[in-house]
């Protein structure tokens, strides 16, 4: 079979084992380890056991689960919603609808302790709905600020993401994680920019109620403020050890959970129970990533070895189209795959072919990591799929399902809008760790 006839019906297989209800892991997993055996035979049997256990028995593969544990122990203890009772009294008195803003400043704060959009949307949404509700801010914008502010999760480091991007490509997932501070801070000040537009333009949008309620004073705002101090540590002792060269991303995950561990304890929020649910809820959901990472890997094998990629690239190359129109049919390709898929799924299925176009084209490996994570994010608002989405309904059932995607459109604009800019202006994320880890 010639190349785009092998694409097409691989193509077309995968889409439907995964529309006729099979989880994304085992239709990707059959479908790799059939075209194994079809192209090199049986005796590909007796390699798959070995492929698996090479692929899993990976050392910064043990800083997924760390890190999803270290996000549960947040969320599970508490620490979370005490992160967001010290912040949201300053922003509160400081911006008109402060409570809007406290969302994507909290979510941020979220992303640099645990690395999580799940529990970020779980743990703003649960406390931050109900104070809005209270205050008549306008159920639409509200939602929207929730989910914007949980996207986050996946791109200010550390991000998981980008930990599965840099072990299935070999880049340095260092220099992801300081590739991703910058179009993060970009993405908060976006975001926080159009909610003041937006309640400049609409006042409507908070209630004269919510107007009028008497603000916090400064004193209580500096007070509440200094409660989170636990982020400082966690950023410090995680981050920090990462930068400065201490400890690898699976030690500085080690590091993180201990830190919660020993913060819940100081504030006398840990106990078994709490202890148990985020081992519960921690081993479920590294199981499922590790398994759609593993189903990836073995196409990525049989991808490699049978030519497919090398061939893709060459066909690409061949084509003589710029490499910026080349780029934006890539970049569009995610959009739709958003859509359709949870983010995870999307990475470790197009990666091995998108990847080495990429580089062949001659663009930025730790660029393209970021951008293609940022692409992740806006999967996170686009329905049917859209995991945030589905969060906020679960906590709010009497929200029509219609009122949150449309709260949730006019972020999805604007973060498609700072994708645009970091990919006119690349050197926005490349320039940190060009200078931090030459």
């Amino acid at each position: 079979m010639d190349l785009f006839t092998t694409i097409t019906l691989y193509i077309f297989a995968l889409f439907i084992l995964i529309f006729s209800g099979m989880p994304i892991a085992f239709g990707l997993g059959i479908l790799a380890v059939g075209s194994l055996f079809l192209s090199f035979g049986t005796d590909m049997a007796l390699s798959l056991a070995f492929i698996a256990w090479g692929s899993l028995a990976n050392f910064i593969i043990v800083s997924i689960p760390l890190f999803i544990f270290m996000g549960y122990l947040l969320f599970e203890t508490g620490l979370s919603k005490r992160i967001y009772g010290g912040i949201y009294p300053l922003l509160d008195r400081l911006l008109p609808g402060g409570l809007l803003h406290s969302n994507i400043v909290i979510g941020a704060a979220f992303a640099a302790c645990s690395g999580s959009s799940l529990a970020s949307c779980a743990t703003i949404g649960s406390v931050a709905l109900p104070e809005m509700e209270a205050r008549g801010y306008d159920r639409n914008i509200a939602v929207g600020s929730v989910a914007a502010g949980s996207t986050l999760g996946i791109l200010i480091p550390p991000s998981i993401t980008l930990i599965i991007f840099g072990i299935m490509t070999e880049v340095s997932i260092g220099k992801l994680f300081i590739g991703g501070i910058i179009p993060g801070l970009v993405l908060v000040g976006a975001y926080m920019t159009y909610i003041a537009l937006r309640i400049k333009i609409q006042p409507s949008l908070i209630t004269t109620h919510a107007r009028t309620d008497p603000k916090p004073s400064m004193r209580e705002a500096i007070v509440s403020l200094l409660r989170i101090w636990p982020v400082i540590v966690l950023i410090i002792g995680v981050l920090g050890s990462i930068y400065a060269g201490i400890a690898t991303a699976t030690e500085a995950a080690a590091i993180g959970c201990s830190l919660v561990l020993l913060l819940a304890a100081i504030h006398r929020l840990l106990s078994f129970e709490a202890l148990r649910r985020a081992i519960k809820k921690t081993v479920g959901t590294s199981s499922m990533i590790l398994l759609v990472y593993l189903s990836g890997k073995l196409m990525q094998i049989y991808l490699s070895n049978a030519g497919i990629i090398r061939d893709l690239s060459a066909s690409v190359i061949d084509m003589g189209l710029p490499a910026m129109v080349t780029l934006v049919g890539i970049l569009i390709m995610y959009l739709i795959l958003g859509m359709l898929m949870d983010g995870l799924s999307m990475t470790v299925m197009t990666l091995p072919i998108t990847f080495p176009i990429v580089m062949a084209l001659g663009f930025d490996p730790v660029w393209f990591g970021v951008v293609q994570t940022m692409l992740i994010e806006v999967g996170l608002l686009t329905p049917p799929v859209g995991v945030n989405l589905f969060i906020l309904q679960g906590l709010r059932p009497d929200f029509p399902f219609s009122d949150i995607v449309r709260g949730c459109t006019p972020f999805f604009f604007v973060l498609l809008l700072v994708i645009l800019v970091m990919v006119v202006f690349p050197r926005l994320i490349t320039f940190l760790p060009g200078i931090l880890m030459p």
